[in-house]
């Protein structure tokens, strides 16, 4: 465990929250399926989050999310709507030699409770080694969701900069095999702007063949 990593477990502990810049919006393609995505790394501990989307130009559209981070992280998250409350979360963690992604939802600053309106498919490329794990999701859901009475949020597929919010923990989540169970709560958060337009790929369905094959 490195120092910013022992930093943060000690902090947390401590009931300190830490975050960290995040570096700006790149483009980075996975070595092994060749998939491109829209990508920051955030966070002490340096976790990365991913977005591919269709070549598309109005919601709804579906995602593939990847994110990358280290064993240290017992879990972490992404808001797409920039912030905790009533918008679609997706909480990932690693389980065995595997990992897990789970549809959340907050209403209150409390554990995200389950979220049916959005729904995940684990592809190829989820997996956990001696220092890092991987969740790549297919995610059918998460560009619109309806919130406060009705009113309703859609992402922009055009957008440079989109603004989300993510979230990670050291504390174990309580059955890593079961996608509901209760979390711990995170001693990291913070947000970023991730750019959604380069996130656009005319290879969306080859892509999903390739993670699904």
């Amino acid at each position: 465990m490195g120092l910013l990593q022992i930093a943060a477990a000690v902090m947390a502990l401590a009931g300190v929250t830490l975050s960290a810049p995040a570096t700006p919006s790149t483009i980075y393609c996975d070595p092994e399926s060749e998939v491109c995505y829209s990508s920051s790394t955030v966070g002490i501990a340096s976790i990365s989050y991913r977005l591919a989307i269709p070549n598309v130009t109005v919601t709804p559209f579906d995602m593939l999310l990847q994110i990358v981070a280290p064993k240290t992280a017992q879990w972490a998250g992404i808001a797409f709507g920039g912030h905790m409350i009533n918008n679609t979360l997706a909480i990932a963690w690693a389980n065995g030699n595997t990992s897990v992604i789970s549809s959340r939802w907050a209403s209150v600053h409390e554990i995200p409770e389950p979220y049916e309106a959005a729904e995940y498919t684990v592809l190829k490329g989820s997996v956990t080694n001696e220092t890092h794990w991987t969740v790549t999701a297919l995610c059918k859901g998460c560009s619109t969701w309806i919130h406060d009475g009705g009113s309703k949020t859609v992402l922009d597929p055009n957008s440079p900069s989109i603004n989300l919010a993510w979230a990670a923990s050291p504390y174990p989540v309580g059955d890593p095999a079961d996608n509901y169970t209760m979390l711990a709560i995170h001693s990291e958060h913070g947000t970023f702007s991730l750019d959604l337009a380069a996130a656009r790929t005319d290879n969306f369905d080859s892509y999903l063949k390739t993670l699904t094959s």
